[in-house]
């Protein structure tokens, strides 16, 4: 299998364009062409390389993805990736519209053009869920990180911040929590942000959270 880093640096991954489909997907959600571009998102091609990008054998349903890849605090470019399918997997569980490796676990989206803010000042940290969405507010100038699920802020289990959150400054610094809109209707994602917020606020930060109005047709 090749590894997925060795994948995202390749010529066959950096010489391919981006689907219309998934530049349309991309764009609904906000996010600029010099945004993506900064991000390195791409269309994987051929399709021949899902499997091997995923390492298990992707749903014939599929027939395009694009890789969202994730960096690291200091902006080097990890071993880790999450897909964005089409057709989204309609499953008894609900839809699926992300793949990842399996075991590959949970990492924080750092987006590049926030990595400054982030890092190295002390403004208002934005943790949002959704890596598209926290692409969006850092092309605000938002300091601005993505959690992957409402869970997504600690490693599988454990209670406390995940350590990618290590070297970011939280002490005196005012953390936004923001959940997708269904936060005021699902209890369980409610439970999970405010046990995030506790979280922050034992490691120095002043954290709350932030409701988003509801909006039909989001790309998520």
């Amino acid at each position: 299998m090749i590894p997925h880093l060795e994948f995202l640096m390749s010529s066959v991954y950096h010489g391919s364009d981006l689907h219309p489909e998934h530049l349309d997907d991309l764009r609904k959600s906000g996010l600029t062409e010099a945004t993506i571009r900064v991000q390195k998102i791409h269309t994987v091609m051929p399709p021949a390389i899902f499997d091997v990008l995923l390492g298990f054998r992707v749903p014939a349903a599929i027939t395009s993805m694009y890789v969202l890849p994730f960096f690291g605090s200091t902006g080097t470019l990890l071993d880790h990736v999450r897909v964005r399918v089409f057709p989204a997997l309609e499953t008894p569980k609900g839809t699926i519209k992300y793949l990842q490796p399996r075991r590959s676990g949970v990492r924080i989206f750092f987006p590049v053009m926030a990595l400054e803010a982030v890092m190295s000042t002390r403004e208002p940290l934005w943790v949002i869920e959704g890596e598209k969405k926290s692409l969006a507010a850092a092309q605000l100038g938002l300091a601005a990180i993505g959690i992957c699920g409402v869970e997504g802020w600690h490693a599988r289990g454990s209670a406390e911040l995940h350590p990618d959150l290590d070297g970011v400054p939280l002490v005196g610094r005012r953390v936004e929590l923001v959940a997708d809109s269904d936060m005021t209707t699902n209890p369980a994602v409610e439970r999970a942000m405010l046990r995030a917020a506790d979280v922050f606020r034992r490691h120095g930060a002043r954290a709350r959270l932030v409701l988003l109005p509801s909006r039909e047709g989001e790309s998520a």
